[in-house]
């Protein structure tokens, strides 16, 4: 690991015309309130540093470590920050509207009144992060964890949480119209989240739908998108499975896969199916959803000879 470089020698060799710091050791660098756009900060070692009001727009800072620094109003604007460690980072203020953050490890990080919109958070670690009064709309978080996370004040207008982990956080209360039961079908955890509807229940996807007419056609009995209340080792807890089917009195779950079902989630995903086993329900498939949508009786009959074949 090299010596850190002090911020006046920093601010030096950048008036003198370098651009390149990748993997710069700038470790406490008082940065406050300088302009470093068309800096190279790939992979640099920032971690409590002070960057507070400094301009890093459309900087590649990644790989970068942030943990801890403070980077309170800091300008960000599309700033490329994936796989970035900014693990209890301050960025309350900070704008990064339409960055990329694809990966980024943010658990446990300052976001009060922070603006993410449009802002590429797929797969981003934001487990236990304070997000009061952040702005992130028609931000991407497929693949996301927001685990723990009080989200009962942010801003999620056109945000889709499917494929988010969602566990333990606190949702934004929505509001019910006279004419809008509560449902444990098709579930909103996002008064923005876009369903599909097919003979009066609710889907995720096209996807979805496609196997639910051929799971029709098969004369099967099925629940679609239906919250189950079951044991887990946590407790008493609530889960979504796409399809429970009911098949010559042998119950299973099939999975329709869509592209926020990375394989970074693969575990996480397989603890969610050994509850079911353990309640009974011997075969929990997955199919991906493009194989779904164009093929849905293929699915259809090779999931119901498993539940034939596994009892």
């Amino acid at each position: 690991m090299p010596l850190p470089m002090d911020a006046d020698e920093f601010m030096s060799e950048l008036l003198d015309g370098r651009k390149n710091f990748r993997g710069e050791n700038l470790s406490k660098a008082n940065l406050q309130g300088e302009d470093l756009r068309g800096v190279n900060l790939y992979g640099a070692n920032l971690k409590r540093a002070c960057l507070v009001k400094t301009d890093l727009r459309g900087v590649d800072l990644r790989e970068a470590d942030l943990s801890n620094t403070y980077l309170c109003q800091t300008r960000l604007e599309k700033a490329k920050l994936q796989n970035a460690c900014l693990v209890a980072a301050d960025l309350s203020l900070a704008r990064l509207h339409q960055a990329n953050l694809d990966s980024a490890h943010l658990n446990s990080a300052i976001l009060f009144i922070t603006f993410l919109i449009k802002a590429n958070l797929s797969n981003a670690d934001l487990s236990y992060t304070i997000l009061r009064g952040a702005d992130l709309s028609n931000a991407k978080l497929a693949g996301a964890s927001l685990r723990g996370v009080d989200l009962s004040q942010t801003k999620l207008d056109g945000v889709n949480l499917e494929g988010v982990v969602l566990d333990g956080a606190k949702m934004p209360e929505v509001l019910q119209s006279p004419d809008k039961e509560i449902t444990n079908q098709g579930t909103l955890f996002n008064p923005k989240w876009r369903l599909y509807t097919w003979e009066g229940l609710r889907y995720r996807s096209k996807s979805e739908i496609e196997i639910a007419k051929a799971l029709d056609r098969a004369g099967v009995l099925f629940m679609p998108n239906s919250l189950a209340r079951l044991n887990s080792p946590e407790g008493r807890r609530n889960l979504e499975p796409d399809f429970i089917v009911c098949h010559q009195g042998k119950w299973g779950i099939l999975k329709v896969d869509g592209p926020w079902h990375t394989p970074s989630r693969r575990v996480e995903e397989q603890e969610r199916e050994r509850l079911f086993r353990f309640h009974g329900i011997r075969v929990v498939e997955r199919f991906d959803f493009k194989k779904c949508e164009k093929q849905p009786n293929e699915v259809v009959k090779e999931f119901l000879q498993m539940i034939e074949g596994m009892y």
